[in-house]
């Protein structure tokens, strides 16, 4: 038996051993404080430490615990470990714009004499953190996001033997995308590469194999054409001009189970009911059905019709439709026209969203508000605020600073925030377990975005039981089923796959069976355009 058999070996015993004890080490803090301003003893799980055991033994590797279960201390916890024996090695961490500051602070929690570098802002900002970071010595490490990396990348590239942590790792899921190549060249320069993400796959297996080109080159020994015609159900479908392209139409289960034992030794991913006892349960979701007024029918009609007018009474303009722009405007209608620039008296779901926050058993509760689009969050936060609802917003257009305030001021007990509308763009990375309930005004149709956003309540440190999600799905009397309806036919879908890779995520029993992909814009439109052809009989 070689080494790297010997080591897979001892691995598989420590996934299963609850014993495991982490020795005092000297950067690990004994106590930190918690969101509410407590001093807290600093414990390191049992999964934890399983999960550290494996990033120290293994040079590279894909760390895939659910959201809000510590993948962030068991990473620094690794590096810690790592000084012990060799404090000169510096370390690397790419991550998303929005969670440099945050990874800062989590270095600054938990650790001691550790110099910790922020690399970001101008470019002469960004210049003088490098500088900090190549004439350093001792443990040092420098945070940076992805964008930094790309656009400084020549100035990193002579970097070597260096410990990198690529953070939510499907940014380079793609081979063909530049960030992909700029990670793949830092990785191969490093002395070892572990990645972070709940959400290995989104998706489908392709992601997969994007990922691990770069961590652990060579894994898949095939082009990602021939891993797509030996992994997946393929067919080839006529496009322009008579060319054809490849069709991912699923997987069947025993390519799945090949390719969950090769990315075995290089892959860890605990759900969290399986570890994390002290979160809190999620109970079954609740759909909360809406009738659209008459006029939002009639102008969701329209966008399946294939022409949509929108603007000012006299300034209309007729917006030219797509099959992924029919999905987005069939979603901002079911949510409210004004999303659009409409003219609209009413707006169902913002009526029961206020209903829900006012008067209903969420009244006074810790909620996060979710909607893809940022046009909603301006219309709900004036109505929030007419109706006494304290509550932040937290979306792509907030800077570093005013995201931290309103994560800061729902968080916090003591002030009088309830409520944080939250977008995709805006939830990314960001710690909400002061929440006890989720309310989608409309539903990620990615099962990955989907689990991310569970993960921004679902975290440690929540002081509740059991937490919720509220699905709200508009109704058509024209439409046997809304775009809100066929999302939750897609996220379901998806939620097959990567339950069947990564494990169940939720609690639940699925039967093992041929894995359908839905192909997420051609199939909803599809669908959509089905049940207006349904409507028109």
């Amino acid at each position: 038996m070689d080494a790297f058999q010997q080591t897979c070996e001892k691995l598989k015993k420590i996934r299963t051993r609850e014993d495991l004890k982490l020795r005092e080490l000297r950067h690990l803090k004994k106590t930190y404080t918690d969101f509410g301003g407590q001093e807290r003893p600093l414990v390191i799980r049992q999964y934890q430490i399983q999960g550290m055991m494996h990033l120290v033994l293994m040079r590279r590797f894909m760390l895939g615990d659910d959201t809000g279960i510590g993948k962030t201390i068991q990473a620094i916890a690794a590096l810690c470990y790592g000084w012990e024996k060799n404090p000169d090695r510096k370390a690397v961490i790419l991550t998303t714009k929005s969670a440099t500051k945050q990874w800062a602070e989590e270095f600054s929690k938990f650790t001691k004499g550790i110099r910790v570098i922020l690399c970001r802002g101008t470019p002469g900002e960004r210049a003088a953190a490098r500088q900090r970071w190549e004439t350093s010595t001792g443990p040092t490490v420098i945070i940076m996001g992805y964008g930094s990396a790309r656009q400084d990348f020549t100035k990193i590239q002579e970097w070597a033997d260096y410990s990198l942590v690529c953070d939510e790792a499907t940014v380079f899921k793609s081979p063909t995308a530049q960030i992909h190549q700029i990670v793949k060249y830092l990785s191969d320069q490093a002395y070892r590469a572990w990645g972070l993400s709940a959400t290995l796959i989104k998706n489908n297996l392709m992601e997969g194999y994007g990922i691990y080109r770069v961590l652990v080159p060579g894994l898949f020994q095939m082009t990602e054409r021939q891993f797509m015609f030996y992994y997946a159900m393929v067919r080839m479908q006529t496009v322009a001009k008579g060319r054809q392209i490849p069709v991912i139409e699923g997987y069947m289960p025993q390519k799945i189970r090949e390719f969950k034992n090769n990315i075995d030794p290089y892959y860890l991913g605990r759900p969290k009911h399986e570890v994390a006892t002290e979160l809190p349960a999620l109970l079954p979701p609740i759909r909360l059905e809406v009738d659209m007024t008459p006029e939002q029918d009639a102008k969701y009609g329209e966008t399946l019709d294939g022409f949509l007018e929108v603007g000012k009474v006299g300034e209309e303009v007729t917006k030219e439709i797509t099959q992924l722009t029919a999905i987005t405007y069939c979603q901002q209608i079911a949510n409210s026209l004004g999303t659009l620039d409409l003219t609209t008296k009413k707006s169902p779901k913002l009526q029961l969203l206020l209903d829900l926050l006012t008067e209903g058993d969420l009244a006074g509760a810790n909620v996060i508000v979710f909607t893809r689009f940022r046009k909603m969050i301006d219309l709900i936060m004036p109505a929030l605020a007419k109706a006494g609802v304290d509550a932040v917003r937290i979306t792509g257009t907030e800077n570093e600073d005013k995201r931290e305030a309103a994560k800061a001021a729902f968080q916090d007990p003591r002030q009088k925030t309830r409520v944080a509308c939250i977008t995709t763009a805006g939830s990314d990375a960001i710690n909400l377990q002061a929440a006890e309930a989720i309310i989608c005004i409309d539903t990620p149709w990615s099962a990955g975005d989907f689990l991310q956003l569970l993960g921004r309540m679902i975290r440690i440190g929540s002081v509740h039981e059991r937490v919720q999600v509220f699905h709200m799905l508009a109704r058509s009397k024209r439409f046997p089923k809304t775009v809100d309806h066929r999302v939750m036919d897609v996220l379901n879908s998806k939620m097959d796959l990567l339950e069947a890779v990564l494990g169940k995520r939720l609690k639940g029993d699925r039967t093992e069976r041929t894995i359908r992909v839905e192909k997420d814009i051609s199939t909803l439109f599809q669908a959509l355009r089905a049940d207006a052809q349904t409507s028109q009989k």
